[in-house]
Protein backbone atom coordinates (compact mmCIF):
# COMPACT_ATOMS: atom_id res chain seq x y z
CA UNK A 1 0.00 0.00 0.00
CA UNK A 2 1.79 3.28 -1.32
CA UNK A 3 0.67 7.02 -1.64
CA UNK A 4 1.44 8.97 -4.42
CA UNK A 5 1.55 12.81 -4.19
CA UNK A 6 -0.29 14.47 -7.96
CA UNK A 7 2.44 16.10 -9.44
CA UNK A 8 0.70 19.65 -8.77
CA UNK A 9 1.03 18.80 -5.27
CA UNK A 10 4.36 20.10 -3.31
CA UNK A 11 5.77 19.65 0.25
CA UNK A 12 7.81 21.71 2.13
CA UNK A 13 9.73 21.22 5.46
CA UNK A 14 10.41 23.92 7.63
CA UNK A 15 12.25 24.71 11.38
CA UNK A 16 9.09 24.29 12.81
CA UNK A 17 6.30 23.15 10.04
CA UNK A 18 6.33 21.99 6.94
CA UNK A 19 3.31 22.54 3.83
CA UNK A 20 1.33 20.58 1.62
CA UNK A 21 -0.16 22.67 -1.58
CA UNK A 22 -1.77 21.64 -4.86
CA UNK A 23 -0.71 24.27 -7.44
CA UNK A 24 -3.54 23.42 -9.25
CA UNK A 25 -6.61 24.72 -6.67
CA UNK A 26 -4.30 26.81 -4.78
CA UNK A 27 -5.00 24.47 -1.78
CA UNK A 28 -2.27 25.56 1.23
CA UNK A 29 -1.97 23.88 4.61
CA UNK A 30 0.33 23.38 7.15
CA UNK A 31 1.32 19.99 8.72
CA UNK A 32 3.51 18.20 11.05
CA UNK A 33 7.01 17.59 10.60
CA UNK A 34 5.89 14.01 11.06
CA UNK A 35 3.92 13.51 8.28
CA UNK A 36 6.19 15.48 6.16
CA UNK A 37 8.97 12.80 6.61
CA UNK A 38 5.91 9.86 5.74
CA UNK A 39 4.86 12.01 2.19
CA UNK A 40 8.76 12.59 1.38
CA UNK A 41 9.38 8.77 1.09
CA UNK A 42 6.89 7.97 -1.89
CA UNK A 43 8.40 4.21 -1.51
CA UNK A 44 6.88 4.19 1.95
CA UNK A 45 4.78 1.09 2.73
CA UNK A 46 1.67 1.87 4.71
CA UNK A 47 0.57 -1.34 4.86
CA UNK A 48 4.01 -2.76 6.48
CA UNK A 49 3.81 0.44 8.65
CA UNK A 50 0.57 0.09 9.86
CA UNK A 51 1.58 -2.96 11.45
CA UNK A 52 4.10 -1.39 13.59
CA UNK A 53 2.39 1.30 15.18
CA UNK A 54 0.22 1.08 18.19
CA UNK A 55 -3.51 2.55 18.33
CA UNK A 56 -2.83 6.04 19.30
CA UNK A 57 -0.27 6.32 16.16
CA UNK A 58 -2.59 4.21 13.71
CA UNK A 59 -5.09 6.22 14.66
CA UNK A 60 -2.95 9.68 13.45
CA UNK A 61 -1.03 7.78 10.22
CA UNK A 62 -5.37 6.76 9.21
CA UNK A 63 -5.95 10.68 9.84
CA UNK A 64 -2.79 11.51 7.42
CA UNK A 65 -3.85 9.18 4.97
CA UNK A 66 -7.59 10.19 5.06
CA UNK A 67 -6.49 13.90 4.60
CA UNK A 68 -4.71 13.61 1.24
CA UNK A 69 -7.65 11.76 -0.06
CA UNK A 70 -10.08 13.81 0.77
CA UNK A 71 -8.54 17.04 -0.28
CA UNK A 72 -8.06 14.70 -3.44
CA UNK A 73 -3.78 15.71 -2.93
CA UNK A 74 -3.07 11.90 -3.76
CA UNK A 75 -4.09 8.41 -4.38
CA UNK A 76 -3.50 4.86 -3.21
CA UNK A 77 -2.14 2.61 -4.99
CA UNK A 78 -1.66 -1.71 -4.21
CA UNK A 79 2.11 -2.15 -5.51
CA UNK A 80 5.28 -0.66 -6.10
CA UNK A 81 4.68 -1.61 -10.12
CA UNK A 82 1.95 0.51 -10.14
CA UNK A 83 4.13 3.28 -8.99
CA UNK A 84 6.64 3.07 -11.15
CA UNK A 85 3.83 3.85 -13.84
CA UNK A 86 3.97 7.29 -12.99
CA UNK A 87 6.19 9.69 -13.85
CA UNK A 88 8.38 12.26 -11.73
CA UNK A 89 8.15 15.68 -14.24
CA UNK A 90 9.04 18.02 -10.73
CA UNK A 91 11.86 19.28 -13.08
CA UNK A 92 12.03 22.95 -14.14
CA UNK A 93 12.22 23.47 -17.28
CA UNK A 94 14.70 26.63 -18.33
CA UNK A 95 12.79 29.18 -20.73
CA UNK A 96 14.73 29.73 -24.11
CA UNK A 97 14.58 33.29 -23.50
CA UNK A 98 17.66 35.31 -22.40
CA UNK A 99 15.26 37.46 -20.21
CA UNK A 100 11.98 37.65 -18.79
CA UNK A 101 10.86 40.86 -17.06
CA UNK A 102 11.11 44.33 -17.29
CA UNK A 103 10.57 46.55 -14.73
CA UNK A 104 10.32 50.55 -15.81
CA UNK A 105 9.58 53.05 -13.53
CA UNK A 106 8.83 56.59 -15.43
CA UNK A 107 8.17 60.16 -13.85
CA UNK A 108 9.02 61.14 -18.12
CA UNK A 109 6.59 60.36 -20.58
CA UNK A 110 9.29 60.30 -23.15
CA UNK A 111 11.22 57.30 -21.30
CA UNK A 112 9.34 54.96 -23.03
CA UNK A 113 10.91 56.07 -26.63
CA UNK A 114 10.69 54.04 -29.72
CA UNK A 115 14.85 52.76 -29.17
CA UNK A 116 13.33 51.41 -25.82
CA UNK A 117 10.46 49.81 -27.43
CA UNK A 118 12.34 48.04 -29.78
CA UNK A 119 15.01 46.80 -27.61
CA UNK A 120 11.80 45.02 -25.47
CA UNK A 121 10.89 43.40 -28.42
CA UNK A 122 14.34 42.43 -29.99
CA UNK A 123 15.40 40.80 -26.22
CA UNK A 124 11.44 38.97 -26.23
CA UNK A 125 10.21 40.31 -23.27
CA UNK A 126 7.24 38.31 -21.98
CA UNK A 127 6.10 40.45 -18.75
CA UNK A 128 6.75 44.34 -18.43
CA UNK A 129 5.59 46.70 -15.27
CA UNK A 130 5.57 50.11 -15.57
CA UNK A 131 5.60 52.32 -12.54
CA UNK A 132 4.16 55.78 -12.72
CA UNK A 133 5.59 58.58 -10.10
CA UNK A 134 4.86 61.93 -9.75
CA UNK A 135 3.81 61.94 -13.69
CA UNK A 136 0.61 64.20 -14.83
CA UNK A 137 -2.52 62.54 -15.93
CA UNK A 138 -1.79 63.22 -19.74
CA UNK A 139 2.00 62.00 -19.64
CA UNK A 140 0.56 58.68 -17.67
CA UNK A 141 -1.72 58.49 -20.89
CA UNK A 142 0.85 59.39 -23.28
CA UNK A 143 2.63 56.25 -22.33
CA UNK A 144 -0.73 54.15 -22.09
CA UNK A 145 -1.37 54.92 -25.77
CA UNK A 146 2.21 53.71 -26.86
CA UNK A 147 1.77 49.85 -25.74
CA UNK A 148 -0.11 49.35 -28.91
CA UNK A 149 3.21 49.63 -30.63
CA UNK A 150 3.51 46.39 -28.40
CA UNK A 151 1.10 44.18 -29.98
CA UNK A 152 3.77 42.46 -32.11
CA UNK A 153 6.18 41.51 -29.77
CA UNK A 154 6.60 38.72 -27.06
CA UNK A 155 4.72 40.50 -24.36
CA UNK A 156 2.01 38.42 -22.68
CA UNK A 157 1.13 40.32 -19.66
CA UNK A 158 1.42 44.33 -18.93
CA UNK A 159 1.01 45.69 -15.93
CA UNK A 160 0.72 49.28 -14.60
CA UNK A 161 1.07 51.18 -11.39
CA UNK A 162 -0.42 54.32 -10.91
CA UNK A 163 -2.05 56.77 -8.58
CA UNK A 164 -5.75 56.26 -8.58
CA UNK A 165 -7.30 59.28 -10.81
CA UNK A 166 -11.14 59.21 -11.73
CA UNK A 167 -10.10 60.43 -15.09
CA UNK A 168 -8.16 57.36 -15.62
CA UNK A 169 -10.44 54.80 -14.55
CA UNK A 170 -12.11 56.73 -17.35
CA UNK A 171 -10.03 56.82 -19.84
CA UNK A 172 -9.30 52.81 -19.74
CA UNK A 173 -12.90 52.09 -19.48
CA UNK A 174 -13.49 53.78 -22.55
CA UNK A 175 -10.41 52.81 -24.51
CA UNK A 176 -9.50 49.21 -23.12
CA UNK A 177 -10.27 47.73 -26.34
CA UNK A 178 -7.53 49.88 -28.52
CA UNK A 179 -4.75 50.33 -25.90
CA UNK A 180 -3.25 47.24 -26.45
CA UNK A 181 -4.17 43.01 -27.64
CA UNK A 182 -2.29 41.68 -24.22
CA UNK A 183 -3.51 41.47 -21.17
CA UNK A 184 -3.13 44.26 -19.07
CA UNK A 185 -3.34 44.92 -15.05
CA UNK A 186 -3.89 48.44 -14.05
CA UNK A 187 -3.03 48.86 -10.36
CA UNK A 188 -4.35 52.12 -9.36
CA UNK A 189 -3.51 52.93 -5.98
CA UNK A 190 -4.21 55.99 -2.91
CA UNK A 191 -8.23 55.58 -3.25
CA UNK A 192 -11.10 56.28 -0.88
CA UNK A 193 -12.32 52.83 -2.09
CA UNK A 194 -11.93 49.11 -3.11
CA UNK A 195 -12.62 47.73 -6.28
CA UNK A 196 -11.55 45.15 -8.73
CA UNK A 197 -13.25 45.01 -12.89
CA UNK A 198 -12.63 43.02 -15.13
CA UNK A 199 -12.95 44.60 -18.75
CA UNK A 200 -12.48 41.97 -21.77
CA UNK A 201 -8.44 41.10 -21.51
CA UNK A 202 -7.83 44.08 -19.40
CA UNK A 203 -8.31 44.12 -15.02
CA UNK A 204 -8.67 47.03 -13.19
CA UNK A 205 -7.45 47.04 -9.38
CA UNK A 206 -8.62 49.59 -7.62
CA UNK A 207 -6.68 49.77 -3.95
CA UNK A 208 -6.88 51.76 -0.77
CA UNK A 209 -3.16 51.74 0.07
CA UNK A 210 -0.59 54.37 -0.73
CA UNK A 211 2.30 52.35 -3.06
CA UNK A 212 5.43 54.95 -2.61
CA UNK A 213 8.12 53.73 -5.26
CA UNK A 214 10.55 51.99 -5.04
CA UNK A 215 9.76 51.53 -1.25
CA UNK A 216 6.88 50.17 -1.26
CA UNK A 217 8.87 46.58 -3.17
CA UNK A 218 9.67 43.24 -1.10
CA UNK A 219 6.77 43.06 0.95
CA UNK A 220 6.68 39.37 2.65
CA UNK A 221 3.23 38.17 3.36
CA UNK A 222 0.95 35.07 2.82
CA UNK A 223 -1.44 37.51 0.89
CA UNK A 224 2.13 37.69 -1.61
CA UNK A 225 2.73 34.30 -2.14
CA UNK A 226 3.12 32.31 -5.07
CA UNK A 227 1.47 28.81 -5.70
CA UNK A 228 2.30 28.32 -9.28
CA UNK A 229 3.95 25.07 -10.15
CA UNK A 230 6.62 26.49 -12.24
CA UNK A 231 7.34 29.27 -9.86
CA UNK A 232 7.86 26.78 -6.78
CA UNK A 233 10.27 24.50 -9.30
CA UNK A 234 11.77 27.76 -10.38
CA UNK A 235 12.65 28.66 -6.92
CA UNK A 236 14.72 25.46 -6.35
CA UNK A 237 16.98 26.46 -8.72
CA UNK A 238 17.02 30.04 -9.04
CA UNK A 239 16.22 33.61 -6.97
CA UNK A 240 12.33 33.90 -7.64
CA UNK A 241 13.07 37.79 -7.43
CA UNK A 242 15.78 38.65 -9.51
CA UNK A 243 15.93 35.71 -12.11
CA UNK A 244 15.37 36.54 -15.72
CA UNK A 245 14.67 40.28 -14.33
CA UNK A 246 16.12 43.23 -15.71
CA UNK A 247 14.94 47.56 -14.37
CA UNK A 248 15.24 51.00 -15.13
CA UNK A 249 14.59 53.14 -12.32
CA UNK A 250 13.33 56.76 -12.60
CA UNK A 251 16.50 57.76 -13.31
CA UNK A 252 17.59 55.57 -16.38
CA UNK A 253 19.78 53.51 -14.85
CA UNK A 254 19.43 49.94 -15.47
CA UNK A 255 19.91 47.93 -12.41
CA UNK A 256 18.58 43.91 -11.54
CA UNK A 257 15.84 45.61 -9.98
CA UNK A 258 14.96 49.45 -9.10
CA UNK A 259 15.90 49.30 -5.88
CA UNK A 260 18.93 47.71 -6.11
CA UNK A 261 22.31 49.98 -5.88
CA UNK A 262 24.46 48.50 -8.38
CA UNK A 263 23.92 50.43 -12.04
CA UNK A 264 25.19 48.80 -15.00
CA UNK A 265 24.55 51.65 -17.03
CA UNK A 266 22.01 54.22 -17.91
CA UNK A 267 19.23 53.58 -21.02
CA UNK A 268 20.35 56.95 -22.17
CA UNK A 269 23.99 55.78 -23.34
CA UNK A 270 24.09 51.87 -22.31
CA UNK A 271 21.69 49.28 -24.05
CA UNK A 272 19.39 46.71 -22.28
CA UNK A 273 21.74 43.67 -24.29
CA UNK A 274 24.71 45.62 -23.29
CA UNK A 275 23.97 45.86 -19.26
CA UNK A 276 22.61 41.91 -19.48
CA UNK A 277 26.02 40.96 -20.89
CA UNK A 278 27.70 42.91 -17.31
CA UNK A 279 29.77 40.09 -16.13
CA UNK A 280 28.10 41.38 -12.75
CA UNK A 281 24.85 41.18 -13.89
CA UNK A 282 23.05 37.80 -13.63
CA UNK A 283 25.27 37.43 -9.78
CA UNK A 284 22.34 37.18 -7.87
CA UNK A 285 20.19 34.99 -10.20
CA UNK A 286 20.99 31.75 -8.99
CA UNK A 287 20.88 32.65 -5.14
CA UNK A 288 18.04 30.80 -3.87
CA UNK A 289 16.04 30.60 -0.45
CA UNK A 290 18.13 27.69 0.46
CA UNK A 291 21.05 29.86 0.36
CA UNK A 292 20.02 32.70 2.84
CA UNK A 293 19.72 33.27 5.96
CA UNK A 294 16.44 31.96 8.14
CA UNK A 295 14.90 31.54 4.46
CA UNK A 296 16.91 28.22 4.42
CA UNK A 297 14.68 27.17 7.56
CA UNK A 298 11.11 28.32 6.37
CA UNK A 299 8.27 25.92 4.94
CA UNK A 300 7.38 28.90 2.95
CA UNK A 301 10.60 29.65 1.09
CA UNK A 302 9.67 28.15 -2.45
CA UNK A 303 6.38 29.74 -3.02
CA UNK A 304 8.03 33.28 -1.49
CA UNK A 305 8.93 36.53 -3.91
CA UNK A 306 11.89 36.85 -1.71
CA UNK A 307 13.92 40.81 -1.66
CA UNK A 308 16.98 41.31 -2.48
CA UNK A 309 16.93 44.77 -2.53
CA UNK A 310 15.88 45.64 1.20
CA UNK A 311 17.25 42.97 3.77
CA UNK A 312 18.52 43.48 7.25
CA UNK A 313 22.00 43.19 6.42
CA UNK A 314 23.40 40.78 8.54
CA UNK A 315 25.42 38.68 5.86
CA UNK A 316 27.21 38.33 3.02
CA UNK A 317 28.41 35.00 1.42
CA UNK A 318 31.91 34.52 0.37
CA UNK A 319 30.87 35.83 -3.49
CA UNK A 320 29.99 38.99 -1.82
CA UNK A 321 26.33 38.41 -2.19
CA UNK A 322 23.41 39.47 0.75
CA UNK A 323 22.35 36.54 1.88
CA UNK A 324 20.42 37.96 4.80
CA UNK A 325 16.53 37.71 5.35
CA UNK A 326 14.47 40.16 3.56
CA UNK A 327 13.82 43.03 5.67
CA UNK A 328 9.98 43.47 4.88
CA UNK A 329 9.21 39.86 6.79
CA UNK A 330 7.69 39.22 9.64
CA UNK A 331 7.91 35.43 9.87
CA UNK A 332 9.88 33.44 12.22
CA UNK A 333 9.88 29.80 11.04
CA UNK A 334 11.82 28.74 14.37
CA UNK A 335 8.44 29.36 15.92
CA UNK A 336 5.91 29.80 13.64
CA UNK A 337 4.83 33.35 13.82
CA UNK A 338 4.25 36.35 12.24
CA UNK A 339 4.80 39.76 13.74
CA UNK A 340 5.02 43.09 11.88
CA UNK A 341 7.92 43.88 10.42
CA UNK A 342 8.82 47.40 10.87
CA UNK A 343 8.60 47.29 14.95
CA UNK A 344 10.92 44.57 15.16
CA UNK A 345 13.74 46.18 17.39
CA UNK A 346 16.34 43.71 15.32
CA UNK A 347 15.36 45.93 11.68
CA UNK A 348 15.49 48.96 12.72
CA UNK A 349 19.53 49.71 11.95
CA UNK A 350 18.66 48.61 8.44
CA UNK A 351 15.49 50.62 8.17
CA UNK A 352 17.24 53.37 9.04
CA UNK A 353 20.44 52.65 6.43
CA UNK A 354 17.24 52.06 4.04
CA UNK A 355 16.53 55.88 5.40
CA UNK A 356 12.52 53.83 5.14
CA UNK A 357 11.67 56.02 9.11
CA UNK A 358 9.02 57.88 7.08
CA UNK A 359 7.93 55.22 5.20
CA UNK A 360 7.00 52.58 7.98
CA UNK A 361 5.58 55.17 10.26
CA UNK A 362 2.93 56.09 7.96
Amino acid sequence: MFLKLFDSVKITRGAKNAIILDASTRFLQLIPIAFFDLLSNEYQNYAVLKKQLDNDSLEALEEYLNFIIDNKLGVILNTKKELSTFQNTSEFKEPPSFVDYLILDINNSDVLDDVLLQQICDLRIKYLQIRFSELELNDTIKVIRKLSLLNDSSINEVSLVANYDLQLVTFIKENYYSISNKFLHFILHSSDEQDFQTLDHVHLSIIKNKITIPLSCGLIDLKNINLNRNFYLEAKQHNTCLNKKISIDEKGNIKNCPSMPQSFGNIKDTTLENALNHSQFKKYWNLTKDSIDVCKDCEFRYICTDCRAYTEQTSVDKEGLDISKPLKCGYNPYTGEWEEWSTNPLKQKAIEHYRMRNFVSK
